[in-house]
């Protein structure tokens, strides 16, 4: 996110909304902001809060002590005081602080990128003074950073869609590739067993045909030898499908 401007003040209490502030209160603010300008944000803190002890109400003491927590790295700390300092401000009319306590919530929400929250905070701080150029940049800055964000999250959303795309066909195209090698190798698988049953068959030490003679045959021994080799022949065949039944394991039946 783009730096955004800062108005970081630090008040006195010279001409404060409380008519009686307690003198000690304002030696106290005073000790604060010098610490402030010291870059002693811890004591400058602790100055504040002593004197919110004997002027609670007075809303430039939560707006210094916001600053010094902002200082300090404390966000959460800080946020709560100028939310303070903006609620005591707009009872009592103090429109200086009012605006500085809207701008710092602002700026440390525009930090944290709740940019929606942090743009609100700065319109409602240009109803107090419009001629801000310091509001008005920082809302600039703010919509640009949201703009930019969400061209970026479309960009990626669509590159995730265009992965998640390629990925599917890949899968696909794989997928297609392995069903047909499997469909190749279970088809070279049958045509050996084929080969092998056959040659299983031919190679029998049982099929042998009988030995011939070489003497002249009558037409009746030869009907009779035709009709033995036809019994033989059946017999081998049905011994044959006997012992391949047998070895063939059982396929289960689940």
């Amino acid at each position: 996110m783009t730096r955004l401007v800062a108005l970081l003040f630090i008040v006195g209490l010279a001409g404060c909304g409380d008519k009686n502030p307690h003198l000690k209160t304002l030696e106290l603010n005073r000790a604060g902001n010098k610490a402030m300008k010291a870059n002693t944000f811890q004591i400058a803190g602790d100055k504040y809060i002593e004197a919110l002890g004997m002027n609670p109400f007075l809303p430039e003491l939560h707006l210094n002590l916001g600053l010094s927590f902002e200082m300090l790295q404390q966000a959460e700390k800080a946020q709560q005081s100028y939310k303070e300092a903006e609620r005591l401000a707009k009872q009592s009319g103090n429109l200086p602080v009012l605006f500085m306590a809207r701008f710092n919530q602002a700026q440390l929400l525009g930090k944290a990128k709740k940019v929606d929250e942090a743009i609100a905070l700065y319109q409602s701080a240009l109803e107090i003074v419009p001629s801000s150029k310091e509001t008005k940049t920082n809302i600039e800055l703010l919509t640009q950073s949201q703009q930019g964000k969400g061209g970026s999250d479309q960009q990626n959303k669509d590159q995730n869609q265009q992965n998640k795309g390629q990925q599917q066909q890949n899968k696909d195209n794989k997928d297609g590739k392995d069903n047909k090698d499997k469909k190749d190798q279970d088809k070279e698988g049958d045509d050996k067993d084929k080969n092998k049953q056959d040659k299983k068959y031919e190679s029998s030490a049982k099929y042998k045909p009988r030995p011939f003679n070489g003497k002249d045959l009558s037409e009746g021994d030869v009907k009779k030898i035709l009709g033995e080799i036809k019994q033989q022949e059946a017999k081998i065949r049905a011994e044959f499908n006997r012992k391949e039944v047998k070895e063939q394991p059982r396929d289960k039946d689940w």
